[in-house]
């Protein structure tokens, strides 16, 4: 049989919550232009509630703010720090030197300047910049191939998280280090140990939004460890539940998000092209066919360096989609 498609694509997925460059708080302030009005709410004020509300928030390529998740604060004061983040405006940030989205943290202050007095607050936010820096570091090491570097740095990103007050402040870093280690150790073949790190971050989101981008990514991981390993039905299975819940996060991210929209479409487009290559593998080139659609779909999303190989391959799959030898 001619060679179509011969060997699986497995690049690893970025998390949508993680493609974004963290950006310290500190450095943030620096870019702030405009904060929006900030109304106190009526009843948190008559109940005498003050205090710090943490927020996540993504700041776009024009320096535009919208909130990804609340970190802390209390649920009386946390809709109208809200409110008022979404509409706060910065100065653009630069990544290799282009504009890019970046993700970092919002203190908002309600009553008495607490954020200069609340110790654990700042150890919350120093917790968050440690974590970050340490885990973008392993990232960077293990697309580099020095997977004992990458290890030491997310030994420094579970050291930071060791010192966590409350384990659901930082829900998500937690579940990042775990998908993480799941990553380091499916680079160095340990398919064992990694589908134990999948498993174990699909269990820490369980209980949270079951449309999360979060889902997704562990799904894919999983996904492509199943396709590594040759068990392609389970491959099948999580890739296109993966896939699914991409593709209801693609929609909701709209033009508003270009960030989130390129790294969703890239997840979709990616692992597609990996289930033409196990249709192709187990014969199914009317499976292949399809999913060789959805990555044309998706293109213009693909990375650069793969995009011509991708539509070339996908293009020849369809105009001939039973090839003989």
């Amino acid at each position: 049989m001619r060679a179509i498609l011969v060997v699986l694509a497995l690049a690893l997925a970025v998390s949508a919550q993680t493609s974004l460059k963290h950006i310290s708080l500190a450095e943030a302030e620096k870019h702030l232009l405009k904060k929006a009005p900030m109304t106190y709410p009526p009843s948190a004020a008559a109940a005498r509630i003050q205090g710090n509300v943490i927020l996540e928030v993504a700041i776009d390529e024009s320096g535009a703010a919208s909130v990804r998740r609340l970190v802390k604060g209390h649920p009386m004061l946390a809709p109208a720090a809200i409110e008022s983040v979404n509409r706060w405006k910065y100065r653009p940030f630069d990544v290799d030197g282009k504009p890019a989205a970046v993700v970092t943290l919002v203190v908002v202050t309600f009553g008495h300047p607490w954020w200069k007095n609340d110790a654990e607050d700042r150890a919350d936010v120093l917790i968050h910049d440690n974590f970050w820096t340490a885990e973008e570091s392993a990232q960077t090491l293990m697309d580099k191939g020095d997977y004992t570097g990458a290890g030491q740095q997310l030994n420094q990103a579970q050291d930071a998280l060791a010192s966590v007050h409350d384990d659901r402040t930082h829900e998500l870093e937690r579940w990042q280090w775990v998908i993480s280690m799941g990553r380091l150790t499916m680079a160095q073949q340990k398919y064992d140990v990694a589908e134990e790190y999948y498993k174990k971050a699909q269990k820490l989101r369980e209980n949270g939004d079951k449309d999360a981008p979060e889902m997704a990514a562990t799904l894919a991981d999983l996904g492509r460890l199943y396709g590594e390993e040759k068990r392609y039905d389970l491959a099948r299975d999580h890739a296109t539940r993966s896939i699914a819940i991409y593709q209801k996060n693609f929609k909701k991210a709209g033009a508003n998000h270009p960030g989130d929209r390129e790294a969703y479409g890239q997840a979709i487009a990616d692992q597609s092209w990996m289930l033409s290559k196990i249709a192709m593998q187990t014969n199914d080139h009317i499976e292949a066919g399809q999913q060789c659609r959805m990555v044309l779909d998706f293109q213009a999303f693909l990375r650069a360096e793969d995009h011509d190989s991708f539509v070339s391959a996908c293009e020849q799959t369809i105009r001939n989609p039973t090839p003989k030898d």
